[in-house]
């Protein structure tokens, strides 16, 4: 990737952050809708090659986008989900948000992507990478939905906002050209320090060493979901592919600890 590409992709989830931010504040459902945008971003990954550079026919957007559907509307209903006997009072009695549709979602996606390729018609080639390479899709698109979960959570908008200034400054720090192991670690920390000033300024907001940690934590996996979008289009030469699917992967890998964090909002205060 490119300094240019890579500072297209870090604005773009940066962007896509912010928007998940003022949806936060605004209503959970804006949240899912917001996702959605990530999820088909995911999904419209480019085709998968060979080790010599063959495009293989790869059916991905529909196992990929169907998990990202599911886990989105089950995490935002997750009353749609059965619970244990004895402990639906339980837990209607505490907003914490879930996750718990996610694997569901995984599952359903898992399952399309296996038809998928069930039906093709060139030859099945590269049937294992193929499969490999729908079902991580589909996997990376249902935990975006972590940050529909966060939204709803104990701590509410705060989480996602505290979660995504850290996803949003490190990954923009991580765009500078330069040494990539330093800009790494600076990435990491810039991200904790971002979220944790988030922390202080958020009335009454948590302390601000759990927005070091969930800063720290979003950045981290906001520049490894950049480096696996990379990998996974290395070769292309198409501009938009070269940042956009990228940059939504950085969003959805960060979502499940944004959604961590967001349960441990529950301390605010101390």
């Amino acid at each position: 990737m490119t300094p240019v590409s890579r500072l297209a992709s870090s604005v773009l989830s940066a962007a896509l952050v912010g928007v998940i931010v003022l949806a936060a504040y605004a209503d959970p459902a804006l949240v899912a809708a917001a996702v959605v945008v990530v999820q088909a971003l995911v999904a419209s990954a480019p085709r998968l090659r060979d080790a010599r550079g063959r495009s293989i026919a790869t059916p991905r957007f529909v196992p990929a986008i169907l998990a990202g559907l599911v886990a989105s509307v089950l995490v935002l209903m997750p009353d749609l989900l059965p619970r244990a006997e004895g402990t639906h009072d339980v837990f209607a009695a505490a907003t914490t948000g879930s996750f718990s549709g996610v694997l569901p979602a995984v599952a359903v996606g898992v399952f399309a992507a296996a038809i998928t390729q069930m039906v093709r018609r060139d030859g099945r080639r590269e049937l294992a990478s193929a499969l490999a390479y729908a079902t991580t899709l589909a996997v990376t698109s249902a935990l975006a939905a972590g940050w529909i979960g966060a939204s709803q959570s104990f701590g509410q908008a705060d989480s996602v906002a505290i979660g995504a200034a850290g996803l949003a400054f490190g990954l923009l720090i991580w765009a500078i050209p330069g040494d990539r192991y330093l800009l790494g670690g600076a990435a990491v920390v810039g991200g904790a320090a971002a979220a944790a000033l988030v922390c202080v300024l958020v009335e009454p907001g948590p302390h601000p060493l759990l927005g070091v940690a969930v800063g720290g934590g979003s950045a981290s996996f906001g520049v490894i979901g950049q480096v696996l979008g990379r990998a996974l289009i290395s070769g292309r030469s198409h501009a938009s592919v070269g940042w956009g699917f990228p940059g939504a992967t950085a969003v959805a890998l960060a979502a499940p600890i944004v959604y961590i964090g967001s349960q441990l909002v529950a301390t605010r205060g101390l």
